[in-house]
């Protein structure tokens, strides 16, 4: 055992985010110890940190959070093969519990939700200096992609988003990926956009928040239009733009659910990320979204969580994006901390952050580089 240090929080309690150590075992023959650059923060963490989701492992009482990470392998394990000390990589989050879509390799799916997730749900997460995985579990990343391998996680949910929805429309003989909206300008609406924009398809990004902001610059680079629903509704935007084939929903909004529905063309897709646990009570026209729903022969579904094969096309997904666009993804990341700064920048979110990491500045090997302090931004949400 290696005793290394972490950031933690006690699930259930809010404000209760510290440091603290944890014992890490040396990596059986399957295993491997991975040293931590970095790991990204996002809104799932922010709610794990306000008490509102979350449990520690089991006979534990603190939960190490973290789910996106790149590291480095450290040391593997006898009998693995596909890896080696010194491999830039990060990990996938969901562990399966047994069900039969888990058994089938895709817990992304999973029927009976008794699994575990890393940082998350009965596992310690990623924001430690040292962590041990599977080897299963572990994605290789090239070393060109180090600075933004961190967005893997997150970029890994939306591939699942684009796979699923390509997956649905199997149903027409035809289906021309023309038109999308995109509602949520944060990091999940930021990397959806950026997914179809490098599919040659019309975007619109929705977000609150009025451009210029950085968000907003992000989107517009890439070739989508920036919509503020604070200068344009979104009923006014759909009229504007007729149909719309696909709607990805990152809002974390219920309202903006219910809206989306109303938007979508006929035959689409609209495809539903955002979990909403605040209990809010909405009046909508009920029957006529159903009507057109029926009608238009429309598919709502919902998307959590990704399989190894997204974990995969977020990697060539990311190199895509550098070809595309030098340097644009890594504008995402606004705000770098330490590990010695003040928790409470992690714990509450600062104003303007598109995508915050924290920096394991002992970490760094090979092609690797870590900073503090943080950057303006605006996440346009």
């Amino acid at each position: 055992m290696t005793t290394v240090s972490a950031i933690a929080t006690l699930p259930g309690q809010p404000d209760s985010l510290r440091r603290t150590t944890i014992e890490v075992p040396e990596p059986d023959p399957h295993q491997i110890a991975i040293r931590v650059i970095r790991v990204g923060v996002c809104g799932t963490d922010r709610e794990i940190m306000q008490g509102d989701i979350g449990h520690a492992p089991e006979g534990m009482t603190e939960l190490v959070i973290g789910h996106e990470v790149i590291g480095r392998v450290d040391a593997v394990g006898e009998a693995v093969t596909s890896l080696s000390p010194g491999d830039l990589v990060t990990v996938s989050v969901r562990r399966p519990d047994g069900c039969p879509a888990c058994q089938a390799g895709e817990p992304d799916m999973c029927l009976w939700l008794d699994y575990t997730e890393r940082g998350i749900a009965g596992a310690h997460g990623f924001m430690a200096e040292r962590i041990v995985e599977h080897e299963s579990y572990v994605i290789r990343i090239p070393d060109e992609l180090e600075e933004i391998g961190v967005l893997t996680e997150p970029l890994s949910v939306v591939e699942k988003t684009i796979r699923q929805a390509e997956l649905i429309q199997q149903r027409l003989k035809y289906w021309n990926l023309e038109t999308a909206l995109v509602m949520g300008a944060g990091p999940i609406g930021i990397l959806g956009t950026l997914i179809l924009r490098s599919k040659g398809v019309t975007v619109y990004t929705v977000a609150r928040t009025p451009a210029p902001n950085p968000a907003a610059s992000i989107v517009e680079a890439a070739g989508a239009t920036y919509i503020s629903t604070r200068e344009e509704t979104v009923a006014d935007l759909g009229k504007r733009i007729g149909a719309i084939d696909l709607i990805i929903e990152s809002t974390g909004s219920s309202s903006v659910v219910f809206e989306s529905m109303q938007l979508l063309g006929n035959n689409g897709v609209l495809v539903l990320l955002s979990i909403t646990a605040h209990h809010k009570a909405l009046t909508v026209p009920a029957d006529d979204i159903n009507t057109s729903l029926v009608v238009g022969n429309k598919v709502v579904v919902g998307c959590v969580n990704a399989n190894t094969v997204d974990f995969i096309n977020a990697v060539d997904r990311l190199r895509m994006f550098e070809n595309l666009w030098p340097g644009l993804t890594g504008r995402m990341i606004t705000h770098r901390l330490s590990t010695e700064d003040d928790l409470t920048a992690i714990e509450h979110k600062p104003e303007g952050v598109i995508k915050m990491v924290v920096e394991f500045s002992s970490a760094s090997g090979s092609g690797s580089s870590s900073a503090s302090g943080s950057a303006s931004g605006d996440d346009g949400s």
